[in-house]
């Protein structure tokens, strides 16, 4: 599996809102214990099964919210299995349907700190931003922190603050073992990178951000690219085509297993960032 980015999807809030069946997705598995969840192609929503309960990464709208649900259910779980819901970033699009879930499921809430101040400081850059989706505010239970993992049963997944796209944008990296063989694996996942938020024509109308988070994005990227990731998912599953390999999975053929994919991935959004910068 080569790095492949391919074009996002077009008109997505309104799409999940209106025609959601034009973009839905079935559930499929990436690794041992990690599943796409997400139900649509805009966005990417993981579940990890660490043996004493779920773990669910990123959450989506509010109104695909229901295919997220029906995906969980499809792979013969419930949403009450699910013990904590790590969210990448304060864009809606990622954390619009977290107070739902963590409602409907009862599970501990993590965000960064840095992003808890920012939507607080900035709901019109982080909550509010399209009139077809309508996200709840919500209050996380628990922050980041680099240095210690969020664990639950057998995984221990472990945070990295990695501002640019927010202040708070958080990556998530994990070991998982294929019981076919007993190889194990780093599971990574950057928790943003999209350029739209790190281009001069964006700071000049935001409140909140300035190009020191561009320049934190461009220097963390040299050692973002040195760490190693077995296998890499994308937080908008275009950024990292995964989509195109559902349901191939098994333990004994990995189709997402590809060490080189993360560095040219970071090395692919570097490229874009600076693009803008001329």
């Amino acid at each position: 599996m080569a790095f492949r980015c391919t074009l996002p999807l077009k008109d997505p809030v309104a799409t999940l809102a209106y025609r959601p069946w034009t973009a839905s997705v079935k559930p499929f598995q990436v690794s041992p214990q990690t599943w796409y969840v997400a139900g649509q192609t805009w966005v990417g929503c993981y579940l990890i099964d660490t043996g004493d309960g779920l773990i669910l990464i990123d959450t989506a709208i509010p109104e695909s919210m229901y295919l997220l649900v029906d995906s969980i259910y499809r792979l013969g779980y419930k949403p009450e299995n699910i013990k904590k819901i790590l969210l990448s970033h304060a864009h809606f699009d990622h954390c619009g349907a977290a107070k739902a879930m963590k409602e409907l499921t009862g599970a501990e809430l993590y965000m960064s700190k840095e992003d808890w101040e920012f939507m607080k400081a900035c709901p019109d850059e982080t909550m509010v931003l399209d009139k077809d989706s309508h996200p709840q505010m919500f209050e996380p239970d628990q922050f980041y922190s680099d240095d210690k993992p969020v664990v639950l049963g057998n995984i221990a997944v472990r945070s990295m603050l990695t501002p640019g796209h927010t202040p708070g944008c958080t990556s998530f990296f994990w070991e998982e073992e294929n019981p076919a063989n007993g190889a194990r694996y780093v599971i990574g996942m950057h928790g943003g990178v999209g350029a739209n938020t790190m281009n001069d024509n964006y700071y000049a109308s935001s409140k909140y951000l300035t190009p020191v988070y561009r320049d934190r994005f461009l220097k963390d990227a040299e050692k973002l690219q040195e760490i190693h990731v077995d296998i890499a998912l994308p937080s908008h599953p275009n950024q990292i085509e995964i989509i195109d390999r559902a349901g191939q999975y098994t333990h004994e053929n990995q189709p997402y297993l590809d060490e080189t994919i993360w560095a040219d991935f970071i090395k692919e959004r570097v490229r874009q960032v600076k693009a803008l910068m001329k």
